[in-house]
């Protein structure tokens, strides 16, 4: 089809070398976009600025790592993770990138929210293909290459590009109260019969665990006993593995109070746990009133 656009602009065009030219067609930068509508531009307009405020507050560097697709910052690390909004004359936009790829959102044409991912960079992303499409060899997980033939993988990664940042802005409820997010978790449960403390997201040892819920790498990938002991006690890492064993035990405890309370479940045939829509939420806003500035909101109040 391409080559046919090639003829059909230049005709002759081949004619006028000594050989027939080979085309390699590629998508240097590619955007894919998400259309949300509102009923109204006031509709739209009454969150917006809550969410443009939510989304800069919980999206620290694993959070865009894993907006993009990247599960955690363990290994080679990218050139560059940032985040930042600029006011412009149709709106507002909030932008997060990692290296050359960015997911970002914005207000348009009065009552449409979109988000938006944009790839250049494909190399950070894999497609199933047979290597250097030798179908005598077996396929397996490739580089993806900015050529057409990949454009199918490109458009399926973008869009759970946007998925994922639409879910994480969707655990927070807008307008909704820190009080009525925390209320339900900090008061005692009973279930089969056994009674079940609540959390206190002021006493420290509970903030750790609420604040571990809301890394970025664990909303999306969930975690594991592990994962959670070592950020609790990172002391544990350096003792024998018998009194390793006593740590693992007393998360093990943690895990089971934040399934009591339906912050977490665990993942079907795996030791791994993931957060539930409930946890998203509570740990998004214990980020995010965690690094209120006092003095800055008490002058906005007044």
């Amino acid at each position: 089809m391409l080559n046919g656009l090639v003829e059909d602009m230049l005709p002759g065009f081949g004619t006028l070398l000594p050989v027939n030219p080979e085309y390699y067609w590629s998508a240097d930068d590619t955007e894919w976009a998400s259309d949300i509508m509102f009923s109204s531009k006031e509709a739209l307009d009454s969150i917006y600025n809550d969410m443009i405020y939510f989304g800069l507050k919980s999206s620290d560097s694993p959070a865009v790592m894993r907006y993009l697709g990247r599960q955690t910052l363990q290994g080679r690390a990218p050139k560059e993770v940032m985040s930042n909004v600029k006011t412009r004359y149709e709106g507002v936009r909030i932008k997060h990138y990692k290296n050359s790829n960015s997911v970002k959102m914005y207000n348009k044409s009065d009552n449409i929210l979109r988000i938006e991912t944009t790839i250049t960079n494909t190399r950070d992303f894999k497609v199933f293909r047979h290597p250097d499409d030798d179908k005598n060899r077996p396929a397996s997980w490739q580089k993806m290459r900015k050529g057409v033939s990949d454009l199918h993988r490109r458009s399926e990664v973008s869009q759970a590009c946007n998925d994922r940042y639409a879910d994480a802005l969707a655990a927070n409820k807008i307008g909704e109260k820190f009080m009525q997010i925390i209320e339900p978790v900090s008061n005692k449960i009973k279930k089969a019969g056994k009674l079940y403390r609540g959390f206190n997201p002021w006493r420290n040892d509970d903030f750790i665990v609420l604040s571990f819920l809301a890394l970025g790498q664990n909303v999306l990938n969930g975690f594991r006993n592990k994962e959670l002991r070592d950020y609790l006690y990172p002391e544990a890492k350096r003792l024998p593995t018998i009194e390793q064993r006593k740590y693992s035990s007393r998360t093990t405890r943690r895990i089971k109070l934040l399934r009591v309370h339906g912050l977490i479940k665990k993942m079907p045939k795996e030791n791994r746990y993931i957060l539930t829509s409930k946890g998203q939420k509570l740990a998004s806003s214990l980020r995010i009133v965690s690094t209120v500035d006092l003095e800055r909101l008490t002058k906005e109040a007044a």
